[in-house]
């Protein structure tokens, strides 16, 4: 397949890595990381998991830059035709995605956002083409180096769905991260699972950022009793506000509050001292990822009427208003 990956930090290196592992015309728009994939090529530290098939063969996947295309031209990338468009980018740089993508799309493209938080499949819709627009949950702990390299410490398996939950267009997106050795989630509704994704963000990602300076990592948020509370708290009430959202969308898909409660908190302690994305961009000076994690699921909280004081406590904390 022809792919185009937008936005070559952590998540869009180490997937795109997986893609060009298994054989994929795969292209890469790139900013900062622009020459060091020119020259270096792809360098991934993996811990090996039955979720990434390459990692129990690599626990450095290094793939040379003879083996992709890399630029940062959006029209460079998709010229000669584009199978898909993977949207790799933060969720602040949504404002730029039809620049980005724009040119995949128009070559024939159907696009995926690899981005967490609520709203980003409706704000791509916006200007894509009816029924192309796809999300993917990456479900995963990886980080950036400040050389460009990427460090991979657990998890690695992805959730599909397609905007408007088709199953046909769901299994086609499927079936090109199980070509690439990847352990593949279909739920069969996509807004479900950001609310399950979103179930961990907003406490652990929040947290991180709000509790303290220069913040905590995963294992610091669960070792303060205080924290961990608070943690739990906000889980349980983002898995409110989802059970809400999914009703006021006519869905009949709930959330078991406890079942996930736990199963997030326990995957937690197993992935050990992991740094949230918002926690790397506060260190790193860049704009925080507040809009789509944070401020749509609180517009809706407040819209739905649904009660979330450790929510609202953290809103403050985090200067949303």
């Amino acid at each position: 397949m022809r792919v185009v990956v937008v936005g070559a930090g952590a998540i869009g290196q180490f997937y795109g890595a997986q893609l060009v592992w298994a054989g994929h015309d795969v292209r890469f728009v790139a900013r900062r990381d622009l020459a060091a994939l020119r020259q270096r090529g792809l360098v991934v530290d993996q811990e090996s998991t039955d979720h990434v098939a390459s990692s129990r063969l690599h626990r450095q996947l290094r793939i040379p830059p003879t083996s992709f295309r890399v630029t940062d031209d959006p029209e460079e990338a998709a010229a000669g035709g584009v199978d898909w468009c993977l949207l790799a980018t933060k969720a602040t740089a949504l404002s730029e995605a039809e620049q980005l993508c724009g040119p995949s799309v128009r070559s024939g493209a159907q696009i995926a956002a690899l981005l967490n938080g609520l709203g980003v499949e409706e704000r791509l819709a916006a200007w894509c083409p009816t029924g192309i627009v796809h999300g993917v949950l990456c479900f995963i702990c990886v980080n950036r180096y400040e050389d460009g390299t990427v460090r991979h410490l657990a998890h690695g398996r992805v959730g599909v769905g397609h905007h408007g939950d088709d199953p046909s267009r769901r299994s086609a997106l499927a079936a090109l991260w199980r070509s690439a050795g990847l352990a593949v989630l279909e739920p069969a509704c996509l807004l479900e699972a950001r609310w399950r994704k979103l179930a961990w963000n907003i406490p652990f990602n929040g947290l991180s950022v709000a509790a303290g300076l220069p913040g905590l990592g995963t294992r610091a948020i669960l070792s303060e009793p205080a924290l961990r509370t608070r943690c739990e708290r906000l889980m349980r009430e983002t898995i409110r506000i989802g059970n809400a959202d999914l009703a006021d969308h006519g869905r009949a898909e709930h959330i078991n509050e406890d079942a996930w409660t736990h199963e997030q908190m326990t995957l937690t302690v197993e992935m050990g001292d992991y740094f949230t994305s918002t926690l790397l961009d506060l260190r790193g000076g860049r704009p925080l990822e507040t809009a789509c994690i944070f401020s749509e699921p609180l517009r809706r909280s407040r819209s739905l009427g649904v009660a979330t004081p450790e929510f609202e406590r953290l809103a403050a904390e985090l200067q949303l208003d």
